[in-house]
């Protein structure tokens, strides 16, 4: 994080209560400017107060959730979808004890691994935003051996949907049939329509890296846990 930068994880004290459900931006700048609300027992009428890890906030005598938003790295498994609600198959979001969650992105019921889930919407959108490219990492295993000229087709962005050219990605080989592919795109079923596109297909699909944030390798299929500050900095 450069000097001056804000942490898209310090959030301004009337989201805070917005995000508690004390009521909408208005209400809840009127009630911090009429003095109803305090942190550390002290009275703060600064609306966009950076509220911090350890900080206690009252409003009107009741202590509230100073840290209502909620961080998740979840190893996703197979036969799950990344909808809010159920279709053809479950959504994650079953596996986790929460109902105001969503995905950070989506991965196809027949692709594993990394998942960022979270109830911050600014979070969310800073990530997928186009223009700030930020890296997804993928596991691919292919059903036909990986042509080594698939590396500079890759490079210099492969064709699909008949006339979509994605952006440059990076293609490492690890054997015959195994390779590491980097996007900074999320189209529907992108890699395997690129694979398709070069006279392959994908058999198997994992996403191990997000940005700078790696799947925890402790993590069994379906298993989740909060990120930690040390890896929150890293999706910075």
């Amino acid at each position: 994080m450069t000097a001056g930068e804000e942490s898209m994880f310090t959030k301004s004290l009337y989201r805070i209560l917005m995000k508690n459900g004390i009521g909408n931006y208005k209400t809840c700048k009127t009630l911090i400017k009429h003095e109803q609300v305090k942190v550390n027992q002290l009275i703060m009428t600064n609306c966009n107060y950076k509220v911090q890890k350890d900080d206690i906030i009252e409003v009107n005598g009741h202590i509230i959730n100073s840290h209502p938003y909620i961080y998740i790295m979840m190893n996703k498994p197979k036969g799950y979808i990344c909808s809010n609600v159920d279709e053809k198959y479950p959504s994650v979001l079953n596996l986790i004890d929460r109902d105001d969650c969503y995905c950070v992105g989506r991965l196809d019921q027949d692709t594993t691994g990394l998942l960022i889930i979270t109830n911050d919407q600014s979070f969310s959108k800073r990530l997928l935003l186009p223009q700030n490219k930020v890296y997804k990492y993928y596991k691919v295993e292919t059903l036909k051996p990986i042509d080594h000229t698939l590396t500079n087709i890759f490079k210099q962005g492969v064709i699909i949907d008949q006339n979509y050219r994605c952006s440059s990605s990076v293609l490492t080989i690890i054997d015959d049939y195994h390779c590491i592919v980097k996007i900074n795109e999320g189209k529907y079923h992108q890699i395997k329509k690129m694979f398709m596109s070069c006279h392959n297909q994908v058999a198997s699909l994992k996403r191990i890296q997000f940005h700078h944030l790696s799947l925890d390798p402790l993590l069994k299929m379906g298993e989740y846990r909060l990120l930690t500050d040390e890896e929150m900095e890293k999706l910075l």
